[in-house]
């Protein structure tokens, strides 16, 4: 009989539920929730089914729990006060998967736990809160993870589910795509305080496209290999998108919340005025929403 992995989820926001969701599709794992928002179900609509599952959520721990994979679901912006936690969850022999935007995603992590036994991860996943209070997945969850031996056990993880995981070679190009493509997106959404609709406006797509080639000719002098027909590719995605769909910037900003500027238009700025290349666009957007 294969063993049972223990595993904790961290966060239980938007990718934190449909992380989990998947996970406990898989008899073999055995999940514990950790958020400080106490939650009593998974709520998640996705393959046109409504998903409501009990959960028990710890919305705080005193003593460690050992864990054989500890799966963080937060924002950058959460991580300083997620220490507490992190001192707990994690010890000599917890594999880390953490799933963020932003670049650099093991670096808060390594006072933690080594190196090797962290795994960085990236999620292309549009899910939103409905009206319902449940998280609307649009498409199949697709994971992008540096190629190891650690990416291969993840992926035994979800080996009942159909999540596209792929192991690619060039996980840092992989990484900066992700990154403009979620800045450029969450900042426009942001300014315009609106859904994909407002991209029926072709000046707006033009803006678009002006912030997402300003964003990637940082990338590529990052020693991101973008290719040449990226733009073109993410305007196609952008133009299918439902014009209900929003982002997780925007959803941010309506509730109050800190925005990712941090993780997402602040860092690819930093890393402009570093290789001397002028980021004017992503300059206004943090003016205009820090």
């Amino acid at each position: 009989m294969k063993a049972q992995a223990q595993i904790g989820v961290l966060g239980i926001g938007a990718i934190g539920t449909v992380i989990a969701y998947h996970l406990q599709r898989n008899n073999s794992n055995v999940l514990s929730y950790f958020s400080r928002t106490k939650k009593s179900n998974l709520q998640l609509v996705s393959e046109g089914q409504s998903i409501q599952l009990p959960i028990a959520v710890k919305t705080s721990i005193t003593y460690p729990i050992a864990l054989d994979w500890l799966v963080i679901c937060l924002k950058e912006h959460q991580f300083k006060n997620a220490t507490p936690w992190f001192s707990k969850l994690i010890d000599k022999q917890t594999q880390i998967v953490v799933i963020r935007n932003g670049l650099q995603l093991k670096k808060p992590l390594l006072e933690f736990a080594e190196d090797h036994r962290i795994l960085e991860c990236l999620i292309d996943c549009p899910t939103q809160c409905n009206d319902n209070g449940f998280y609307q997945c649009y498409d199949t969850p697709k994971l992008s993870v540096a190629k190891s031996e650690l990416a291969t056990r993840f992926t035994s993880l979800l080996s009942h589910t159909n999540i596209v995981i792929n192991q690619v070679a060039d996980f840092k190009t992989e990484s900066w795509k992700k990154l403009c493509e979620s800045a450029t997106l969450g900042a426009i959404l942001c300014l315009h305080d609106d859904t994909c609709k407002i991209f029926k406006n072709q000046d707006i797509v033009a803006h678009y496209k002006a912030l997402l080639t300003e964003s990637i000719g940082v990338a590529r002098a990052d020693g991101a290999l973008i290719e040449p027909g990226f733009t073109d590719k993410m305007l196609d995605k952008l133009l299918n998108y439902p014009e209900t769909k929003g982002s997780s910037m925007l959803f941010d900003m309506r509730q109050g919340k800190p925005l990712e500027l941090g993780a997402k238009n602040k860092v690819i700025s930093k890393l402009g005025k570093q290789y001397q290349l002028h980021t004017p666009l992503n300059d206004f957007i943090i003016k205009r929403l820090d």
